[in-house]
C-alpha cells in the first residue's frame, strides 16, 4: 500500500551491515535528505571464527583430532544481529510517534531477513518494499532514487 500523503513515512534504505533511515524525503529541488544512519561492526569470516574452537577429539577415531564445522552460518548470523539492532530502534521510535509508516529499500536478501525478524508492532505500518541496494548513494543520489522508486 503506498504512502498516504499526510503520513510521516521514514524510509529505511539498508544493507546486511549499514542502514541509512531518512526521516522525510524532500522535494525535488531540495537534494540532501535529512538521514540516521547506522552501520554493523566491521568484521570479517576470520574475526567470526577466530575464538572459536576448530577442533575435536573424536572418541571413535582412536583419538585423532577432526575438524568443527561452526553451528550456523556466521555472517548471517551477524546480518540478523544488526538488523534487529535497525528493528529494536525503528520500533522504539514508532512507540514515540516519531512516524506513521515504513518504507524498506533493500536487497532481496536482506528483505526476506527483514520479514522474518520484523516485529509485529512495525509489521503494520510497512507500506512499500522494494529489492534494490542504494546505500552507496550519495545524499542527493539517494533522496532521487528514492523518490523515483516510490512514485514510480
Amino acid at each position: 500500500m503506498p504512502p498516504g500523503p499526510s503520513e510521516r513515512i521514514w524510509y529505511v534504505v539498508m544493507n546486511t551491515s549499514r542502514a541509512r533511515i531518512i526521516r522525510e524525503l524532500p522535494g525535488a529541488r531540495n537534494q540532501a535528505a535529512a538521514e540516521i544512519t547506522m552501520q554493523s561492526a566491521r568484521r570479517n569470516l576470520r574475526d567470526i571464527l577466530h575464538n572459536k574452537p576448530t577442533r575435536s577429539f573424536a572418541s571413535a577415531r582412536d583419538g585423532r583430532r577432526s575438524g568443527v564445522e561452526p553451528g550456523a552460518d556466521p555472517l548471517q548470523e551477524d546480518a540478523r544481529a544488526f538488523l534487529r539492532e535497525v528493528l529494536g530502534f525503528l520500533d522504539e521510535q514508532y512507540r514515540l510517534h516519531a512516524f506513521d509508516g515504513l518504507v524498506l529499500i533493500a536487497p532481496s536478501g536482506c528483505v526476506g531477513l527483514w520479514r522474518t525478524e520484523l516485529p509485529g508492532t512495525l509489521r503494520e505500518c510497512v507500506r512499500q518494499e522494494f529489492q534494490k541496494n542504494l546505500v552507496r548513494l550519495s545524499s542527493g543520489e539517494l533522496a532521487a532514487a528514492v523518490r523515483a522508486l516510490v512514485s514510480g
